[in-house]
């Protein structure tokens, strides 16, 4: 159950934006929206959709897991715990964009349902980073998160 919770932290931290950017770089990093997608794909429990934001070769850390190479995370995070994310959200504490780079470091919270009652909200702070491919497509490349005590 632990291992669980800390994936889905990680699931969480990837969330819906809470704060507007205020720098204004120029890019086409639309980080907003990227963080957007993670979360409506957690919270509608879409595993194709988190497992597209991927490229082939991520590597996502938690607090007990390192998953590298999408196959790995879809066994190892995603497919367990999809079904269980619920009410993910996230705020901004950082984010950096740099030509085909961008990055973004902030807080989160969810719910961990069960027989649809929750049974935990767990918080923490993650950091992804996205590379923009060939195709012009957004994907992460790395996700790193850390889950904090417990919330009842």
């Amino acid at each position: 159950m632990k291992k669980m919770l800390f994936s889905l932290i990680v699931a969480g931290m990837l969330f819906s934006c809470n704060q507007p950017s205020t720098e204004s770089i120029d890019t086409n990093a639309p980080i907003d929206l990227l963080v957007a997608n993670w979360a409506d794909g957690w919270n509608n429990h879409d595993s194709a959709a988190v497992r597209n934001l991927f490229e082939d070769e991520a590597l996502l850390t938690d607090d007990q897991l390192i998953a590298t190479g999408i196959e790995e995370i879809a066994a190892k995070m995603i497919s367990p715990n999809i079904r269980l994310v619920s009410n993910l959200k996230s705020s901004k504490l950082q984010e950096w964009t740099h030509r085909d780079m961008a990055g973004y470091t902030g807080t989160y919270r969810l719910e961990v349902l069960i027989n649809q009652e929750v049974v935990a909200t767990p918080i923490g702070i993650f950091t992804v980073n996205w590379r923009k491919n060939k195709s012009g497509e957004w994907k992460i490349t790395t996700a790193t998160i850390y889950s904090f005590a417990e919330q009842k």
